[in-house]
């Protein structure tokens, strides 16, 4: 196969599959042979990258990931897409290990709140207590001149509940819980616009889209960044 590029995903299953949907859908298509080539790698088995990044004696997932893009790297994707934002704690040392370039979703997402709120001066981070305690936003929010508002301890326990409980436990989201999480950050914390930055929370919007706060959804870019990388390779 030529002209592809391979998904790094698993973590978890649903929110890859919720990547894969939005990237066939955003596709134009007139054919089969419009859609796009790419391999999806569903390593379901990569140990909880918030586990080891809050105790590193816990098992390590870089040893898992940087084995996938070695072997995929084999095959020569254009690029890859990593399919997490809390497996970002090693963008680096996964970006060392292979010469393809691996799209940075972080800096994607941040990149497009200019795009989301023009006006946006406080920016809101929803996230795995991983993500959060690593500050992996941080840099990127900062550094494009926002202020970034991180959530209170009751906002992060409920979101903990819904990534952990309802989607990785059970197996389905629920819009109550993901509306009400962004609402607090938007009413109570003062936010402009509000980051989801953890692919489950990617999954709640897909099944039950935000309409009356602006949001900027990590997966959903990163789909919009990687169709754009796709598409331009057709024309070379």
């Amino acid at each position: 196969m030529q002209q592809f590029f391979t998904i790094l995903g698993g973590m978890g299953t649903l929110a890859t599959e919720s990547y894969v949907r939005l990237l066939d859908k955003r596709t134009p298509i007139h054919r089969d042979q419009d859609y796009l080539n790419y391999l999806v790698v569903n390593h379901a088995t990569v140990p909880d990258r918030t586990a080891w990044i809050l105790d590193h004696r816990q098992p390590d997932p870089n040893e898992a990931l940087i084995e996938d893009i070695k072997q995929q790297s084999l095959l020569n994707p254009a690029f890859f897409v990593l399919i997490c934002n809390t497996a970002h704690y090693s963008f680096d040392k996964l970006q060392a290990a292979t010469e393809i370039p691996i799209l940075n979703m972080l800096q994607e997402t941040v990149n497009e709140i200019k795009n989301i709120k023009p006006e946006a001066k406080r920016v809101g981070l929803l996230a795995t207590k991983g993500t959060l305690a690593a500050n992996l936003y941080d840099p990127y929010i900062t550094g494009a001149g926002y202020e970034e508002v991180k959530p209170t301890p009751e906002i992060e326990e409920m979101t903990e509940d819904l990534i952990y409980h309802d989607i990785k436990e059970a197996g389905h989201s629920d819009g109550k819980k993901y509306h009400e999480l962004v609402r607090k950050m938007v009413e109570e914390q003062g936010c402009d616009v509000v980051i989801l930055g953890c692919t489950e929370l990617s999954f709640a919007e897909e099944m039950d889209p935000e309409t009356k706060y602006p949001v900027a959804d990590s997966q959903s870019i990163i789909v919009d960044r990687s169709l754009e990388r796709a598409l331009k390779l057709r024309q070379n």
